[in-house]
This record gives C-alpha cells, sequence and structure tokens, in this order.
C-alpha cells in the first residue's frame, strides 16, 4: 500500500474516531428516520461502514459526498469533515433565474 494511502486511511479513522455516531443514531431512532436500503434506522457500526464508505469514494481529491444524513468532505489543504445533517438550504446565484 502507498505511503499516502496509509495516510488517508489513518486520517479517515481520526475523522470518524471523533464523530460521535451513537448521538446520531439516538437522533435518527427518535425521529424514526429509516434508511431505505435498511427499511429501519442503521446501527452505530452500519453509519460508521457508511461514512468510510463516503471517505474511501472521495479518495484523496477534494469534493463533498452524502447519504443518508451523513456528509462527508475533504477540503482543498487536504481538511476532512463528516456531518450529520437534519435540515438545510441555500441559494445559488448563479442558478437562480432573474
Amino acid at each position: 500500500m502507498a505511503k499516502d494511502a496509509i495516510a488517508d486511511k489513518a486520517r479517515i479513522e481520526e475523522t470518524l474516531a471523533s464523530f460521535d455516531f451513537d448521538l446520531v443514531s439516538r437522533v435518527m431512532e427518535w425521529l424514526g428516520w429509516t434508511w431505505a436500503n435498511l427499511g429501519r434506522v442503521p446501527t452505530r457500526e452500519e453509519l460508521a461502514i457508511e461514512a468510510r464508505r463516503l471517505f474511501m469514494e472521495l479518495g484523496e481529491k477534494p469534493g463533498v459526498l452524502g447519504s443518508g444524513g451523513l456528509r462527508a468532505s475533504i477540503k482543498d489543504d487536504g481538511v476532512m469533515s463528516l456531518k450529520f445533517i437534519l435540515c438545510e438550504s441555500w441559494s445559488d446565484q448563479e442558478d437562480s433565474p432573474v
């Protein structure tokens, strides 16, 4: 395995280790937020697996991927973040008809 790939895996694991999957699982349970592919609320372990998958799919390149309320991102400077999004809204000036 290449040195960069090992470093990326270590950064992913560090990011996942600092994320409160238990809290997310409790919130999803309270809301009755199910994942369509499971037909139920995901477990803490399933949340972590999905978060890891999102980071692995991003690879080394900057970007954002999300699924089931989770959002993984890698910034241009290599900083990784993981969020659980309940609600979001934005306006893109470029796309709005004027």
